[in-house]
């Protein structure tokens, strides 16, 4: 028999056998059972393996929870690296997938609940697994059903624990189980896991897991591309939703969180097919000119990418459109067209875009006017990313410089003419000069002065003060964002407490949805830093920093995916509530709104430390 290196652990029979390392049963100095997995000795001679080994012992020493495996201790058994572990002595999900499949209800929704709860313990220590799959999951005997226990972090990112490999930073796991993003390292988050979590349940249902394809290339194109399969009809309405929900192409489509899928597991559980995981509605239907998302009326940039949305209010400028093309000419109607549907996508102009479709004007002329200076800089920019040039200007525009160069050319010209036709007629005429050169022009400085568009009356503004001035923060930052993951996951925030601002339910006082948005503010903005940095790291060459680097980026990830579930949650009871008449349903989840806030703002003191 062999043993540890240092004669405390006995080794025994093979229990199963991997690619990188060989499960052994082990016994302890007391007779304890436990698992070792034992890297080959192939393996132990490459020291990246050897890292990444060592990384998973220290990544699983770090969480300890029910639903998932424990690591004792790592030994040296012939100068190979051990670890010690939790012996499970049941079967693997895949095992019994292959031998059961499809399963029942209730144990889809026992050992999914499992799942999520090993999750949501991993993820809250900033851990992502990143190759969740049944082969990777073991079943505990346990009565009414089985518990399920997450094994096997080789792969996980996460933290300042034990080492970070380039492996962080590439592209893994297994192709039948990896979200859609897992092709770009670092957009990978919590949510990932989740949409695993959700192939897993499909397997659990079908037998099968939900795409199929000859290659991996052809598996993760179907993960990207085709539509979610039909689940069983046997299946409950509320699991079959939440199965879809996980499964959803973006991550912003997903739960936020691995406590809601959790929640909504337990609700259909225990019967409740009432409440379906929230989806907020986006009301108005503006959308951004420059990526077709919808925008949120409140804001006036667009979260998806960053494109600013003008805004007006009263003033005493004009905006005059001048160009491309010359004075008198007829404005381009390919260009009408384009100005009409930046108009439409840009609500915040409160402009009825009316007269413009019924007439195209010659240039220039005054798009609208009695605007504020800093509204009307924000449309001449806007109007010049779609190639339509227009400038702001007080007063009669004959002032303007394409006008006033004009009409001096054409004065020039007649004055000319008018000198030619000798000096009897040319003192009888100079006083016409001003006259003929305005009409020489076309007529445009008529048409200028009546502008193209007429205001439309606006709607009062609802939004409270402290979310106003929390908006303004989002306004200031978003520009700044250079990952469109970071813009989208502040957007999912500022648009759940909006709408929950504007619900009849009155779930959460204005201060602590102003708080909320701030705090997805400060997480965003740091996210995004930390990506920049880490994009232009080696990360073969890992120091402390680069790992607490990396650590601190999947905990502020984490905690702002959890925030937002905690929206979601607040907003689904909120609506439970409303419709039950049951008044005090929605405190509980308001308790953990304010602990998501809190969690994210100790970490930016820390930060700031």
């Amino acid at each position: 028999m062999t043993r540890s290196d240092d004669q405390r652990y006995l080794l025994g029979d093979v229990l199963g056998k991997g690619a990188l390392a060989t499960v052994l049963a082990v016994t302890g100095p007391e007779g304890e059972r436990y698992a070792g997995k034992l890297l080959h000795d192939s393996q132990s001679q490459d020291p990246s393996t050897v890292e990444r080994f060592l990384q998973e012992a220290a990544l699983l020493r770090s969480l300890s929870h029910p639903n998932l495996v424990a690591v004792v201790e790592t030994v040296q058994v012939g100068g190979r690296p051990m670890l010690v572990m939790e012996r499970i002595d049941g079967p693997t999900l895949a095992t019994q997938i292959a031998r059961d499949a499809p399963l029942g209800e209730s144990q889809i929704i026992a050992i999914g609940r499992g799942i999520a709860s090993g999750l949501a313990h991993a993820h809250g220590a900033g851990v992502i697994h990143r190759d969740l799959k049944p082969g990777n999951v073991l079943l505990k005997d346990n009565e009414p059903a089985p518990i399920a226990k997450i094994a096997d972090f080789g792969m996980a990112r996460a933290s300042s624990l034990a080492g970070v490999d380039h492996q962080a930073m590439t592209v893994v796991g297994t192709p039948d189980y990896m979200a859609p993003e897992s092709i770009d390292p670092l957009a990978v988050d919590l949510r990932s896991d989740l949409y695993a979590l959700g192939c897993i349940l499909f397997e659990m249902a079908t037998g099968r897991p939900p795409y199929d394809a000859a290659t991996p290339l052809g598996l993760l194109h179907q993960h990207r591309k085709a539509p979610i399969p039909a689940l069983p009809e046997e299946l409950s309405p509320g699991l079959r939703r939440l199965i879809e929900r996980l499964l959803a192409k973006s991550p912003g489509e997903r739960p936020q969180a691995a406590e809601a899928v959790i929640e909504r597991l337990d609700q259909i559980s225990g019967g409740d097919e009432t409440r379906a995981l929230v989806a907020v509605s986006d009301g108005e239907e503006a959308r951004c000119t420059a990526c077709g998302q919808l925008l949120l009326p409140a804001l006036s940039l667009c979260l998806a990418c960053g494109q600013t949305m003008a805004s007006l209010d009263r003033g005493d400028v004009k905006v005059i459109v001048i160009g491309p093309g010359e004075v008198s000419d007829k404005f381009d109607s390919v260009l009408r067209d384009r100005l009409l549907a930046w108009i439409a996508g840009n609500p915040g102009l409160h402009l009825d875009p009316a007269p413009l479709a019924k007439k195209i004007p010659r240039l220039p002329f005054t798009l609208c006017k009695n605007v504020d200076a800093i509204g009307a800089e924000a449309v001449i920019r806007g109007l010049e990313k779609i190639g339509i040039e227009a400038v702001s200007h007080r007063g009669n525009a004959l002032r303007v410089d394409k006008m006033r160069s004009k009409a001096t050319t054409l004065s020039k010209r007649i004055a000319a003419i008018i000198a030619a036709s000798g000096l009897y007629w040319g003192t009888r005429a100079f006083w016409l000069l001003p006259v003929v050169a305005i009409f020489a022009a076309g007529g445009t400085v008529w048409s200028s002065v009546k502008p193209a568009t007429k205001a439309l009356r606006r709607q009062p503004k609802t939004t409270s003060k402290a979310i106003t001035a929390s908006l303004l923060k989002v306004e200031a930052v978003v520009p700044s964002l250079g990952a469109r993951r970071h813009r989208m996951a502040l957007r999912a925030v500022v648009h759940r407490a909006l709408a929950l601002s504007e619900g009849r339910h009155q779930a959460a006082a204005p201060e602590e949805l102003a708080q909320a948005i701030n705090a997805a503010t400060v997480a965003a903005g740091r996210l995004d830093t930390l990506d920049r940095e880490l994009e232009q790291i080696d990360i073969r060459a890992a120091t402390d920093a680069i790992r607490e680097s990396l650590h601190e980026r999947d905990v502020w990830s984490a905690r702002l995916l959890e925030l937002t579930a905690s929206l979601d949650a607040l907003q689904a009871r909120a609506t439970a509530a409303l419709h039950q008449r049951e008044a005090g349903a929605a405190e509980g989840r308001l308790g953990e709104l304010q602990a998501r806030i809190e969690a994210l703002e100790e970490i930016a003191k820390l930060e700031a430390e």
